[in-house]
């Protein structure tokens, strides 16, 4: 099959209504391409959301996560075994990575922390979008 008969063999399926209200944004779109001229602003909502959201999510993460983290694994310690740490008893590999843990930032917030947090402030930016697009089609 090409692929025109498998979308006519699709189409056929569909409802009626389906099929007319398809064809008629398919045909809007494609009207909307050819002379318009579109217009792009760079402070709309959608970049205004996710940047507030990585924005509180890295100063939480910075200014009050941060410090409760550090303070607990100062608590529990390194890892041992037989009462000495993994690299002290032989294991050359246990060794923190250098480049991970450099930072010149006085708190100690390093590129680890950074790349979480801000996967994390994406993650609650877009959630933020799809429920406000989901209450919208109600």
């Amino acid at each position: 099959r090409t692929p025109t008969q498998t979308m006519a063999f699709t189409a056929q399926t569909l409802p009626t209504k389906t099929v007319a209200t398809f064809n008629s944004r398919v045909a809007k779109q494609t009207r909307a391409r050819r002379g318009a001229k579109t217009v792009v602003r760079a402070y709309d909502d959608v970049n205004l959301v996710i940047s507030g959201a990585n924005a509180l999510c890295l100063a939480l993460g910075r200014f009050v996560f941060l410090p409760y983290q550090r303070a607990q694994v100062e608590r529990v310690g390194m890892p041992t075994q037989n009462g000495k740490t993994h690299f002290a008893a032989g294991d050359s590999r246990a060794e923190e990575a250098s480049f991970a843990m450099a930072t010149r930032d006085p708190a100690g917030f390093t590129i680890v922390d950074l790349l979480a947090w801000g996967s994390i402030g994406h993650a609650v930016g877009f959630l933020a979008l799809a429920s406000q697009s989901a209450q919208s089609m109600l």
